[in-house]
């Protein structure tokens, strides 16, 4: 049988073990604790930069619309109008002219009509203002349209697209295609034939855009877009 002191130090051992074991624990939960809170806040954090991030790009973005939208206006509404009316007057003077006069009449009135439908490609292919008027699928008929008579590849569409997205959407999808028809006409060597689809099935709208040239390499493109200073195909990702 144990002794008073004895049985008071082991009393007294036990408590100290109990209380550093009691201790420790505590110690290692308020450390998990302080770990999971920290991470919680860097993921926070990280939401929230990726938030900011986005709607910063997206301001960016809107504002580029905006400005190209400005622009087009303002070349399809001023130079566009004193050109066609540059244009009128010149075939009013054939009438009066002499042959001499008239032949030269006759290529003035040939570089204006050249002028005004720059103008005019120019200015719509800044801000297409017939997406806003009748939507995506009237948008990329106007642009196949436009390429296939100014451009020696023939422009093929096919387009299943019942129900329309927001317009920002629209919008982005047609910055897309017209940037792929943009490099086909530029890189797609041998071809003669552009297919243009769009396809929607339920919430998903899948763009396609091939041609019947030879292809090209990927890394081999962009290696020479880095080299230049080009966006490449990353403009379009």
């Amino acid at each position: 049988m144990d002794s008073p002191p004895e049985l008071a130090f082991g009393q007294l051992l036990l408590g100290g073990i109990s209380f550093m074991f009691l201790s420790a624990v505590t110690l290692v939960l308020f450390v998990v604790v302080y770990q999971k809170r920290l991470l919680q806040q860097q993921l926070l954090l990280r939401a929230a930069e990726s938030e900011y991030q986005q709607q910063l790009l997206s301001a960016v973005i809107a504002a580029q619309e905006l400005e190209r939208e400005r622009i087009g206006r303002d070349l399809h509404d001023g130079i566009g109008s004193t050109l066609a009316t540059a244009k009128l007057l010149v075939g009013r003077l054939e009438s009066l002219a002499t042959d001499e006069a008239s032949n030269l009449t006759l290529t003035v009135k040939e570089i204006l009509g050249n002028a005004v439908h720059d103008v005019r490609g120019l200015s719509h292919s800044l801000y297409p203002a017939v997406l806003d008027r009748f939507g995506l699928a009237e948008a990329l008929q106007h642009l196949a349209d436009v390429c296939s008579e100014t451009n020696t590849l023939d422009v093929e569409l096919t387009i299943d697209y019942e129900q329309p997205v927001a317009l920002q959407q629209e919008l982005a999808l047609y910055r897309i295609c017209q940037e792929l028809i943009h490099n086909a006409q530029k890189h797609a060597q041998g071809a003669t034939l552009l297919q243009v689809g769009l396809r929607q099935r339920g919430p998903s709208l899948t763009l396609t855009v091939s041609d019947n040239g030879c292809g090209f390499d990927v890394a081999a493109l962009e290696t020479s877009r880095a080299a230049s200073g080009g966006a490449g195909l990353r403009s379009i990702e």
